[in-house]
């Protein structure tokens, strides 16, 4: 039996039941009151997800355009490649684009127009506002690619160039 009150001892819980101090009370309220103050703050400080950034929404388009010159200027990186795997040398736009009309018309359908009379023209201007300049080395082991949008007033163009990288430039002034 002694035993066992020992063990019953030993697992219950001690429990303070003395009246809290004078100078606890104020410690206690001070941690609430800070801990009140540091969650409005945390708050406050948050932007609010409902406001309305008119920012954004007006660069919107400009971000759609300009991913769609990356997606265009990616495309026709690719069908260079391919050509180039294919005939051993890279090819200027009117050779891609006899060559290679079924995948550039998929492309408009695709990310630029569902309309049937929008088609690819001959350079600079091969769609309303973007001009293209495709320059292939002599040996046509190279060639550097800019499509530029000639409707931006920051001058945003794509650069890409047989290595792949596709890069995107602005108007310095």
């Amino acid at each position: 039996m002694k035993n066992s009150l020992n063990f019953a001892s030993t697992c219950l819980k001690v429990v303070d039941t003395r009246r809290p101090q004078k100078g606890e009370l104020i410690v206690k309220k001070h941690r609430i009151v800070w801990s009140t103050l540091l969650l409005v703050f945390a708050l406050w400080s948050q932007p609010s997800q409902f406001a309305q950034d008119t920012s954004t929404r007006a660069q919107e388009p400009d971000r759609e355009r300009r991913a769609s010159m990356v997606g265009l200027v990616r495309t026709i990186s690719t069908i260079e490649v391919t050509d180039f795997t294919q005939y051993g040398s890279y090819e200027s736009w009117q050779t891609l684009r006899e060559r290679h009309l079924r995948d550039l018309n998929g492309w408009l359908a695709r990310f630029y127009s569902r309309e049937a009379n929008v088609h690819f023209g001959d350079m600079p201007e091969i769609l309303p506002g973007w001009n293209l300049r495709l320059n292939v080395n002599a040996d046509g082991q190279g060639f550097v690619l800019l499509l530029e949008d000639s409707a931006d007033k920051t001058g945003y163009a794509v650069l890409n160039d047989e290595r792949g990288v596709i890069r995107e430039c602005k108007y310095l002034h």
